[in-house]
């Protein structure tokens, strides 16, 4: 085991959480889903795989929450039947039978193109990945498990909700770090977490100018997850939450998903957008519209056709765009990498039927579709476990909320959820989903507890150690 520069911080960090308020550690875990391309840990041994700070603070996280009373009792709650942890359990259990079991029991009757691309298929056998991604899912069990506890109760909720906001920020600090050193010429300032083991896509310029990627390791990733941020924000300015910090990290949160200059990530953004306008149109007809949703749906259009006329009367900009569509989104399916992704979707079809339905098992190989990836991995059965498991998060009956804040807390986080199933439909590889996803699940969908009707004097302020936010809580959530 190799312990990096940023491992040994953020084990310093874990530390100091121990002996903090359960909210300090809650902010530090979410922002710290940021560090994608960071390693706290290389695991030789296992080929090489990558401990993220990430994972490592989950194991803090588990320390913090189960030393709380209040909360130990509720972790098992969010495995109860009938609830989304309950769905997530069946997954990870399906995980880890496949993992072990259909690599064997199929091994040698099908090619699949490996976790760790090469490039190139190889005949399917028990390899490392289906160990390591499984500990991923376990992983992603407990983080929901603790973060649901947690927001069971409205200040839990009120601090993950803050928490969100500050990754929004930070993102959008390390999206300005990434250009400023990339034009200094000092990217080796961000190198202690740009040190995972694998491929990073970090200094990759296109249409004359960088493509973004911030802290993550390339522009689609980075894209991605700013779309997320925005649909989190934007959501918060149409429930009227902090009104102009959300409107702010939106738009900034916009800027810097465009100039990822990721197909992912402009997909992405087509279908969020329409989706909130979907939610505006059909809230207009049940005569529940807000003040920030009329000025959306009288004036969006003017925009759009006053940025398109924009862009058409100057020759320079029209051309600089048209060459980014054809380069991301007309001719992406012709690209070498459009080929080659094209080459592992269908491939994973093939290890579909190649399996009679049951799949090759959990980390055996890699598509570029979240839905293909199941498919091919954990064949029918896992598939119907995570629609299983989607519906009772999307389709949750939604709870009024201790106040508008609260509210806009889970309609955020549900819509952020939604955005980021969108980008894995368009290019997720494996079955996990990721820490990001369900931290935002849980949040979207915990059950308030009998107690979190009662506003607590405690929850309306942050931790003295966040002060980039305190102005806009002291204004309350209808001030901005």
């Amino acid at each position: 085991m190799t312990i990096e520069v940023i491992g040994m911080i953020t084990l310093a960090l874990g530390v100091i959480c121990l002996f903090r308020p359960v909210s300090f550690i809650i902010h530090a875990f979410v922002c710290s889903i940021l560090l994608g391309a960071a390693a706290a840990f290389t695991l030789p041994s296992l080929g090489g795989t990558n401990v993220t700070p990430s994972h490592l603070l989950l194991g803090f996280l588990t320390i913090r929450i189960l030393a709380e009373p209040d909360y130990r009792g509720r972790v098992s709650d969010a495995l109860a039947i009938g609830t989304p942890g309950f769905w997530l359990a069946l997954i990870v259990v399906d995980c880890l039978v496949s993992a072990y079991f259909m690599p064997r029991l199929f091994a040698g009757e099908t090619f699949v193109y490996p976790v760790r691309t090469t490039g190139y298929m190889v005949v399917l056998q028990p390899a490392t990945s289906n160990f390591t991604q499984s500990v991923y899912l376990v992983g992603d069990l407990v983080c929901f498990a603790l973060i649901w506890a947690y927001a069971t109760s409205y200040v839990g909720r009120s601090q993950l909700g803050s928490a969100a906001i500050l990754c929004v920020a930070a993102n959008l600090a390390f999206a300005v770090l990434d250009l400023a050193t990339y034009y200094s010429n000092t990217t080796e300032i961000l190198s202690f977490i740009r040190n995972a083991s694998y491929g990073l896509l970090t200094e990759v310029e296109l249409a004359g100018s960088k493509r973004l990627v911030g802290s993550f390791t390339e522009a689609s990733s980075f894209g991605s997850m700013t779309i997320a941020f925005f649909a989190f924000t934007f959501q918060l300015w149409l429930c009227g939450v902090y009104r102009r910090l959300s409107l702010v990290l939106a738009v900034l949160s916009l800027g810097a998903a465009l100039l990822s200059k990721s197909s992912t990530a402009y997909v992405g953004l087509a279908v969020v957008l329409g989706i909130f306008y979907f939610q505006i149109v059909s809230a207009s007809l049940s005569g529940t519209l807000r003040i920030e949703s009329m000025v959306l749906l009288a004036g969006a259009p003017f925009v759009v056709a006053f940025v398109i006329l924009g862009i058409l009367a100057d020759e320079r900009a029209s051309s600089y765009v048209a060459d980014i569509l054809n380069e991301l989104v007309l001719n992406k399916l012709s690209s070498s990498s459009g080929v080659e992704r094209s080459l592992w979707n269908r491939q994973g079809l093939e290890n579909f039927f190649d399996t009679f339905g049951f799949g090759v098992g959990n980390g055996s190989m890699r598509a570029s579709s979240f839905p293909i990836a199941v498919l091919a991995s954990l064949g029918i059965v896992g598939s119907i476990l995570f629609i299983g498991f989607f519906l009772s998060v999307f389709l949750a009956k939604d709870e009024n909320g201790v106040d508008a804040r609260d509210e806009g807390y889970r309609k955020a986080a549900k819509v952020t959820c939604a955005a980021m199933l969108v980008t894995q439909v368009l290019a997720g590889a494996l079955t996990d989903l990721g820490l990001p996803f369900f931290i935002f699940a849980a949040l979207a969908c915990a059950k308030r507890d009998a107690l979190s009707g009662v506003r607590s004097s405690t929850g309306l302020a942050l931790e003295p150690g966040l002060g980039i936010l305190a102005a806009a809580r002291r204004s309350g959530g209808s001030g901005l």
